[in-house]
């Protein structure tokens, strides 16, 4: 039986790296609401306001990679708290900027110090959580940012309502820079694969050889189905996030009242998917599976959203039931890609993966927005089916490459 000492460790261990991941989130999602107020400030049109969250995304997605390198390199623990008090202060500064330009300016910075938590965060679980608990552990740190997520636009909303919108961000960014301090104070229980001094101190060629062996291991055709994978599940899920609001009301011709009630029902049941794939994630042992069901459950539902015109309630049922699958799926996808990562490079890989959810999500907005400027607004549906089912022959060709 395990001692409540190692479980009471776990359980430090994620409320840390959880409490990150959390104010992670959150910071993406408390940027929306502020563009309406940003519009009156500074005169901005929409697409001009829009870029503010456009920087945020994209200076995030394209330093992952190299944050996940650094990871590797000089450890985790470091880089997360730099990350987060570089986002925080970003942040705050956001309320002293004078134009929209120089939050264009902030919204990199801060995304720079986001792109620290997905090769971070899993840097520091994989080593510090004991493996019986890996499943829980991911899903729990997942469902932390999406708690955040959930919690910013009414939080940033209420705090500009109650002092102004600078004083909100300003709130906010400092509560990033504590929290940061928190961490770093308590860093000493969180353990990283940081490569050893013996290592470190070899000569340039070696040091060579780490750099093409980085590229080698992004490059191999297993990870490479690991970015995909991570990619086509963030194009199904910002899918349906997006756009099945209108797709159900054009589609189906139900009220827009049963359509958001539907997409809150896929949000909400993929949140407690979250918690219970976690759960399955420790007890089974095929990861691909899992996610194998998860995919063609989902594919078969999509196919029946775009094939049959149906009532409301059947339409709520099955957004919830395919929220359902999306969240299990999730904390087994983490595992697979625990699986494959070799000893020393989860930071590098999960910095490399965790870019093509940024693509995805980058992607579905656009491409499902020209699909209903083309009256095609079916096609969204088929869309989301093929996704998926490309999804479960990704898993297999990965599956059957880690055998070999």
């Amino acid at each position: 039986m395990e001692s409540a000492t190692t479980v009471k460790h776990d359980t430090r261990v994620l409320s840390l790296i959880g409490s990150g991941h959390f104010l992670s989130h959150f910071y993406q999602l408390s940027l929306p609401p502020l563009l309406l107020v940003w519009r009156d400030e500074f005169g901005a049109s929409y697409t001009a306001l829009g870029i503010v969250i456009t920087l945020f995304a994209l200076s995030t997605g394209i330093t992952q990679i190299p944050i996940g390198i650094l990871v590797d390199r000089i450890g985790a623990r470091s880089v997360l708290v730099v990350g987060l008090i570089l986002e925080g202060c970003a942040v705050a500064a956001m309320g002293f900027a004078p134009s929209l330009e120089m939050i264009y300016v902030l919204a990199v910075v801060a995304g720079i110090g986001n792109s620290v938590f997905h090769p971070a965060d899993y840097a520091i679980l994989n080593s510090s959580i004991n493996a019986e608990r890996m499943g829980k552990a991911f899903s729990l740190h997942t469902f932390a940012g999406h708690l955040g997520g959930a919690l910013a636009p009414a939080t940033i909303i209420f705090l500009v309502a109650l002092y102004d919108w600078r004083s909100a961000v300003m709130i906010t960014g400092v509560i990033g820079v504590v929290c940061a301090l928190i961490i770093y104070s308590q860093g000493g229980i969180l353990q990283d694969e940081k490569l050893n001094s013996e290592t470190e101190e070899n000569s340039s060629d070696t040091e060579a050889d780490k750099k093409v062996s980085t590229v080698a291991l992004m490059m191999s055709p297993r990870m490479i189905l690991l970015f995909m994978f991570f990619m086509l599940a963030s194009l199904t899920t910002n899918g349906v996030s997006s756009f099945s609001v209108v797709a159900n009301v054009n589609i189906h011709e139900i009220s827009l009242v049963a359509a958001g009630t539907a997409l809150t029902a896929y949000l909400f049941a993929s949140t407690s998917g979250i918690l219970i794939g976690g759960v399955i994630a420790d007890k089974a042992k095929e990861h691909h599976i899992i996610a194998l069901i998860s995919f063609l459950g989902s594919a078969v539902i999509f196919a029946l959203f775009a094939l049959f015109k149906l009532p409301e309630i059947m339409v709520i049922g099955l957004f919830a039931a395919v929220g359902l699958l999306q969240g299990i799926l999730r904390p087994a996808r983490d595992m697979m890609v625990r699986a494959a990562v070799p000893k020393g490079a989860t930071g590098r890989i999960f910095g490399y993966v965790s870019t093509g959810i940024a693509l995805g999500s980058g992607l579905a907005p656009v491409a499902f927005g020209w699909i209903i400027d083309q009256d095609a607004t079916i096609l969204i549906f088929w869309l989301l089916s093929a996704f998926t089912i490309c999804g479960a022959a990704i898993v297999l060709a990965q599956q059957q490459l880690g055998e070999r």
